[in-house]
């Protein structure tokens, strides 16, 4: 679809075009700019540490929460960042602030626990003693920091242009979402290593795709992606519980087939998924029975019900995968057996199953499929628009 005005877009703030659209690189609108500049995202580094190491190369300055300026310097040596009596201490400085930021100036990096990063950093004193870390970067140096460790460096660049288009549509929608929080991303979200996660290829894909998002009735969306779905990407609702749209309501994938998650079996013993969901308070024992209920189009369960000798319980499936382990029990499109000591869980797909499968979007892309192509395969109803 191709609109010739937008009025408003919910990206995180009022948007406004007085001009009609232009159609670039087959399909993509773009609006000539909808955003003044490239956003800001905060990052959730680390949170709940007694220490982290700290080094600064390069020029630098430390403000307060109030932007005043506290120290200005020439490089820092692998200094400890610590609190003692509810004060941060960095190296052998005490600061009387509840809040630092740290800005490398011109062209100097900030090494946190030997991970280089772009933009500031934040470093926030918490009640407990303890404090957290958080990464102020602009998009586009987020994303080339997020893509070679979300999808395999060497792939196909189209492939890695959908990638790069998705991850900036799901940090977007998560700026939006949690504008008022401290942080809009954490580690878990999506996997972003600093400039490690850089390299000449990457930056230039990111660089190729810059300001280009996913909307769906011109709202950024949770552009959710995972490794392999098996033959059948995931509706939304059915694994997240939110309301189902278009592009996140599942697609049939004939593409990830060379995936060995595509089909897969594995053993895990029942003592581990016994320990595993008791650091999470629920308890059973000498369990008997792992199945899931209520499949889905992409056949994940939406729930899992396990029978032990304590009974039978029951608890989201997605839930379930992740406190027994994602590196364990690949996905929630499974049937299991019961083998004495361990469970022998046969599936298919690795991760949630929803959105892009990313084995799937590499099959496609070497079969010629242009980025574009593959984000609106897997992302139907979508319109592809550059903000900024």
């Amino acid at each position: 679809m191709i609109a010739t005005l937008l009025p408003t877009m919910s990206i995180g703030m009022p948007l406004s075009c007085q001009r009609g659209t232009t159609e670039i690189q087959d399909g993509v609108l773009d609006y000539g700019p909808l955003l003044d500049k490239t956003p800001i995202v905060r990052v959730l580094l680390i949170n709940d540490a007694k220490d982290a190491q700290l080094a600064i190369r390069g020029s630098y300055q430390i403000t307060g929460s109030l932007t005043n300026i506290i120290e200005q310097g020439q490089g820092l040596q692998n200094a400890t960042i610590s609190v003692t009596n509810s004060s941060i201490k960095i190296g052998n400085k005490n600061y009387d602030n509840s809040e630092l930021r740290i800005t490398s100036l011109r062209d100097g990096e900030i090494e946190l626990n030997k991970v280089r990063y772009r933009g500031e950093i934040r470093i926030l004193l918490q009640f407990n003693n303890k404090f957290s870390v958080i990464n102020e970067i602009d998009l586009e140096s987020f994303v080339a920091g997020v893509l070679g460790s979300e999808m395999m460096p060497s792939w196909n660049e189209e492939a890695l242009r959908a990638q790069a288009v998705t991850a900036r549509t799901y940090a977007l929608y998560k700026k939006k979402k949690r504008r008022d929080e401290v942080y809009h991303l954490d580690m878990l979200e999506l996997a972003y290593r600093g400039m490690a996660g850089e390299t000449t290829r990457l930056n230039k894909i990111v660089q190729e795709t810059k300001g280009v998002v996913m909307v769906y009735n011109w709202n950024i969306f949770p552009a959710y992606f995972h490794s392999t779905c098996g033959g059948h990407t995931e509706d939304s609702n059915h694994v997240f519980g939110k309301d189902s749209i278009p592009p996140l309501s599942g697609v049939v994938c004939n593409y990830c087939n060379n995936s060995k998650y595509s089909r897969w079996s594995t053993d895990i013993n029942k003592s581990d998924i016994e320990k595993r969901l008791r650091e999470s308070n629920i308890y059973v024992s000498n369990i008997n029975t792992i199945k899931t209920l209520d499949p889905g189009v992409g056949n994940h369960g939406s729930r899992v019900e396990i029978i032990s000798a304590n009974g039978s319980k029951e608890m989201n499936a997605n839930d379930f995968r992740l406190l027994v382990g994602p590196n364990y029990l690949y996905s929630t499109a499974f049937n299991s057996r019961n083998n004495g000591k361990s469970i022998t869980f046969s599936g298919r797909g690795w991760g949630h199953g929803v959105g892009l499968c990313q084995y799937g979007a590499q099959a496609m892309a070497e079969k010629g499929f242009k980025w574009t192509a593959i984000l609106e395969y897997y992302y139907p109803k979508i319109n592809l628009v550059r903000v900024y």
